[in-house]
């Protein structure tokens, strides 16, 4: 059911980073808990009325915002599912209402299976600078386990084709600690990964959810749950591995070579602003965070009725910006600038959160630096249990 909520945020709040939600899928992967639908409810007129009501809440956040953006992500769900005349009116839109000489990134997540050439021309003459594809393993087996809907080869293909179109920026998605995984298996598919030779790789420990295929097949024991210390040695041996082949971590889950970490997920880690457009998108415009409608009726019916589909709010408290700021930050290997923070803020880490600055290095967990708090080794592996501490 649609109902109309005021936005909070002011319209005079700087945002630089614009993320953009395709929902749209060929199929749904057996791991995913993420907002998107599988290729049966995916009619042509159906996404036709999507991208057009993305058109117009594009347009009326470009009039209610300030937005000058840096970064803009085209994430999902399946982006490169879209027909060549859909990406093209989106991409077009796009850039109509959001790139400006501003513009330092322009990502746009793919997948194997989805990828042409056609479509690869279309991202670059509108701007596109960078691609994230979701490959999640070298493994036939295990992407069948998945539930993806590619090869390796094609995946293979797919980076081929997005350099043979010009682009010199690209992130492999790749997961660890899937049921029946080894650690010689995961070394592999490291040396794999790196002979494609990509700027950056995002490696993620699968994690398996609630309403999820996987999720049904654990509780009916037809896979088991995956070992904490293999998990570790894998993660381990992935830092070693890329570290050696020039790629530097700079999240606990992210790799690049010098100049390619992402500058748009930076934005989330460093709690700047951002605008999110689409299904279920999220934005957050300090101090206010709030969610766009996850169905798609009501969204449709909140555009159709030219408002914004903002479906519920929360004004963030200080002490809740505080805390978040810290541990988003933690999760980067910088870690969290104590003059940013004051000059955000107007008090010191130290004044904030004494007792778990002092619980946390104390246990080895948290290193210091004259202008940065940053996560020891330890402290990454038990990254949890950090973040814990500054949360008061």
């Amino acid at each position: 059911m649609y109902m109309q909520i005021t936005m909070p945020a002011s319209s005079t709040d700087l945002i630089e980073a614009v993320y953009i939600h395709i929902p749209f899928c060929v199929k749904k992967c057996n791991y995913c808990d993420f907002l998107s639908f599988s290729h049966g409810t995916n009619t042509s007129e159906v996404m036709k009325q999507y991208i057009q009501a993305l058109i117009v809440e594009m347009q009326l956040a470009a009039e209610r915002y300030t937005v000058k953006a840096k970064t803009i992500f085209i994430g999902g769900g399946t982006p490169s599912v879209l027909s060549e005349d859909l990406l093209e009116k989106l991409l077009s839109a796009v850039q109509q209402y959001f790139v400006t000489e501003c513009l330092q990134e322009y990502t746009v997540e793919l997948n194997p299976g989805t990828i042409t050439s056609r479509k690869l021309q279309v991202m670059k003459q509108y701007g596109v600078s960078r691609l994230s594809i979701g490959v999640q393993s070298d493994n036939e087996a295990q992407l069948c386990l998945l539930g993806r809907i590619h090869t390796f080869e094609q995946a293979k293909e797919a980076v081929s084709l997005a350099r043979h179109a010009g682009f010199t920026n690209i992130n492999l998605d790749f997961m660890y600690g899937i049921p029946g995984q080894t650690v010689e298996a995961w070394t592999a598919t490291l040396h794999n990964a790196m002979a494609l030779h990509p700027e950056h790789l995002s490696l993620y420990q699968l994690k398996i959810e609630e309403n999820t295929v996987l999720y049904q097949w654990l509780e009916d024991g037809k896979i088991e749950e995956f070992d904490d210390e293999t998990a570790l040695a894998m993660y381990r041996t992935a830092q070693a591995l890329l570290e050696a082949e020039g790629y530097h971590q700079y999240e606990i889950s992210n790799y690049a070579k010098d100049g390619y970490a992402s500058l748009h997920n930076q934005v989330y880690w460093r709690t700047d602003n951002y605008l999110g457009i689409g299904l279920g998108a999220c934005s957050w415009v300090r101090p206010n965070r709030w969610n766009n409608y996850f169905d798609m009726e009501a969204y449709l019916q909140a555009i159709q009725n030219n408002h914004l589909p903002m479906q519920e709010a929360e004004c963030l408290t200080l002490q809740e910006q505080m805390e978040e700021t810290v541990f988003m930050a933690l999760r980067m290997n910088a870690g969290l600038s104590k003059s940013l923070f004051t000059a955000r803020f107007g008090c010191s880490v130290e004044e904030q959160f004494a007792e778990a600055v002092k619980t946390c290095k104390a246990n080895g967990w948290l290193a210091e630096t004259e202008d940065c708090y940053m996560l020891t080794e330890e402290g990454r592996v038990l990254g949890n249990l950090v973040f814990v501490e500054f949360m008061q």
